[in-house]
């Protein structure tokens, strides 16, 4: 049970970062709010903790660089549709605010669980022999 709760806020802490990241655009219609900012990192992180908890080591290598490449994924979105705006490719229906604070969020968090998952891989893995 704990594991399909993290697996939801998980979900809702992603969307919260595609959100944020379509927002200038216009594309989805949404003005995220303040609890969508937090969202994004608290709900993902917090479904991090819930399923990582209860999990083996090797499940929480692979969560670790799962959760790290969808989040870094979020933060090379955000730089690429800042640099096409910038140069006049995309057009900005809004501040770029929330780019630059997935962009930020996205490249921590990212490089982060990706080296956590090598880490933890490494650490687990049984000795050669």
């Amino acid at each position: 049970m704990i594991a399909i709760a993290g697996g939801i806020l998980i979900m809702l802490g992603i969307a919260s970062g595609v959100l944020l990241t379509l927002a200038p655009f216009g594309v989805t219609g949404a003005e995220p709010g303040l609890i969508t900012w937090g969202m994004f990192p608290v709900l993902s992180t917090l479904g991090y903790v819930f399923i990582a908890t209860g999990a083996s080591g090797a499940t929480v290598a692979m969560l670790s660089r799962v959760m790290g490449g969808i989040t870094l994924l979020l933060a090379l979105g955000a730089v690429v549709a800042l640099f096409a705006a910038d140069n006049g490719l995309l057009t900005l229906q809004a501040a770029s605010t929330p780019l630059w604070y997935v962009l930020g969020m996205g490249i921590v968090f990212g490089v982060a669980g990706i080296n956590i998952g090598a880490r933890v891989e490494q650490e687990t893995r049984p000795p050669a022999q």
